[in-house]
């Protein structure tokens, strides 16, 4: 009867978290309609279009052909509401990488002293620029495998739900993970936030920056000889540096992420079919994030390739591979080249 009544109040204690998602894309409606699901108080600061669409049609997950409506939550685009009370106990920050610097700006204009940040993006170096505008204590360090679209605002899929990982050592890390687990998520701690971080970079680069550049799917990059090769040769060298800075591979929730990082060292012709098959049962024909991106004109390849580029050259690791698609991909962006170039033309990028 005690243990029961101890129970009864950590759960009561857990509940009395507000969380602020910053971003209310697909992880972030994710995330945050989950945790709203389970009874979580729960904001989403969200760019006026989405906050507009979200109130008229509603949030929604849709996982296994089962649709969930989520009804009790907060949305504005006003950071000043969204800060006001009930005061978030946490920040989660999910939107683009090449956003984060802009969010802390907005952040920073409207409280001086902000809640901790759970830094659930992409890529690595977000979680530094956090630190170094609100401190290193208010910094969580995270990461999500679930796949998930947004087809449209307030519409969220689940396409294969797999978990969350948080780093271990922060005052608030085990409140975070018992809430994630309470909103049905598989949750993971990891006590080295780096290596967690490098991992999961290793799986967003499989096949992203390459499909961007040619506007070719997944399965036909693994069809070509000469992309697959440099594929292959750029996983190589993201576990190059990843070894070289001291870090070993981890798994991650759902992902054999470790076992990437041996496999790409077998013969290319002996492990194709092997990886193929492992990214079209992830995305299958899906484009990744990054061809979307180059469509709105934006990248975060500065923080997944790029970061490759930068320890490598720091650590004095040949990466090429990783520098050609980092460069070109960058030069897209900023209008250097033209996306014609290289659209369905391997031969431009191989060059």
């Amino acid at each position: 009867m005690k243990l029961r009544f101890i129970l009864f109040l950590r759960r009561i204690f857990l509940l009395c978290m507000n969380f602020l998602i910053y971003g209310a894309g697909a992880v972030g409606s994710l995330v945050g309609g989950q945790l709203a699901l389970a009874g979580y108080a729960v904001t989403f600061l969200a760019r006026p279009h989405v906050v507009e669409a979200v109130c008229k049609d509603g949030l929604r997950i849709v996982e296994a052909a089962k649709e969930s409506r989520v009804l009790h939550f907060h949305i504005t685009s006003d950071p000043a509401d969204a800060l006001s009370d009930p005061r978030p106990d946490l920040v989660v920050f999910t939107m683009k990488a090449y956003d984060t610097r802009a969010a802390l700006a907005e952040l920073q204009s409207v409280t001086s002293n902000p809640p901790p940040v759970l830094c659930l993006q992409n890529g690595v170096g977000n979680e530094a620029e956090i630190a170094s505008a609100l401190s290193s204590e208010r910094v969580i360090p995270g990461i999500v495998t679930t796949a998930v679209q947004m087809p449209e605002p307030g519409r969220v899929i689940v396409e294969r739900a797999r978990g969350i990982g948080v780093a271990a050592g922060h005052p608030m890390s085990a409140r975070i993970l018992d809430a994630l687990a309470g909103a049905g998520f598989a949750v993971r701690e990891y006590p080295d936030p780096a290596a967690m971080k490098w991992a999961k970079l290793l799986i967003n680069i499989v096949a992203n920056a390459t499909s961007a550049i040619t506007g070719l799917s997944a399965g036909a990059i693994f069809a070509h000889s000469g992309l697959y090769g440099l594929e292959i040769e750029a996983l190589r060298e993201g576990v190059r540096v990843i070894r070289g800075m001291g870090l070993r591979p981890l798994d991650l929730p759902g992902v054999w992420s470790a076992l990437l990082a041996r496999v790409v060292f077998l013969p290319p012709a002996l492990i194709r079919s092997l990886l193929a098959r492992a990214v079209a049962s992830g995305r299958g024909e899906k484009m990744p994030s990054f061809f979307y991106d180059l469509e709105r004109g934006k990248s975060e390849v500065a923080w997944l390739n790029g970061a490759i580029v930068a320890e490598g050259q720091r650590l004095g690791i040949p990466v090429p591979a990783n520098s050609r698609l980092t460069e070109v991909l960058t030069g897209l962006v900023e209008g250097r080249y033209q996306r014609e170039t290289f659209r369905e033309k391997h031969e431009a990028l191989l060059a």
